[in-house]
């Protein structure tokens, strides 16, 4: 007599039924919840935190934002660098303001203002284009600049035309000046396609009245 193949709620990801993959997950990374990553972000070993942070991302947990936000503040390099691209791959909006703070801050430095301002056009929060367009009036290096300048052009907020208007026609730097261009026109065709969507329910509409009325 065959054997009754075992019900869809005692398995999980990969067949294994919840609790095998409970022990499982404690075997090989040593946590089992988001609690566990948490409790684990506040140890002394940064091979640890960076762990947790590692966690945190691929747990996919809306609660895990928040942590990773002060994971952004960590004192080891590495564990800051992947709480920010943690940040980036989720499009965590929340984080916005935190990684505008930080990139203005006079300590961070010009690898870590990059990462944060790549993170910034991924995630793609409209708030974050007018303070980007103000960090590009400072004297950045090339690198930082051209970071800038497209992560304005991923956002696509009508708020970065002006910046990268002033950019494309005062830059010396011919690839911040084409940078700077290809941004500007990724900014207006997305402006260009809203006002479309926008207008194209109200004509269509409109249309179908007339339609209805026929000739007089």
């Amino acid at each position: 007599m065959w054997l009754a193949a075992p019900s869809v709620r005692s398995q999980s990801v990969g067949g294994y039924a919840p609790e095998a993959e409970d022990r499982y997950n404690k075997k090989t990374k040593g946590v089992t919840s988001i609690d566990d990553y948490v409790h684990k972000l506040a140890s002394s070993d940064a091979d640890e935190r960076l762990q947790a942070v590692r966690n945190l991302g691929d747990s996919k947990d809306g609660k895990a934002v928040d942590y990773l936000v002060q994971a952004v503040g960590d004192s080891d390099v590495r564990v800051k660098a992947k709480a920010i691209d943690e940040l980036a791959q989720m499009r965590a909006t929340e984080a916005t303001p935190v990684l505008i703070q930080y990139l203005f801050l006079r300590d961070t430095d010009p690898q870590m203002k990059g990462l944060i301002l790549a993170a910034l056009g991924k995630i793609g929060d409209e708030r974050a284009a007018r303070p980007i367009g103000e960090f590009l009036q400072r004297d950045l290096d090339a690198q930082t600049r051209g970071t800038a300048i497209f992560a304005l052009g991923e956002i696509g907020s009508l708020d970065a035309e002006a910046p990268l208007s002033t950019v494309a026609a005062m830059e010396t730097d011919a690839t911040l000046r084409r940078l700077a261009n290809e941004a500007l026109v990724k900014v207006q065709t997305r402006h260009a396609n809203e006002s479309a969507e926008a207008k194209q329910p109200a004509e269509t509409f409109l249309r179908k009245d007339n339609d209805k009325a026929g000739p007089e």
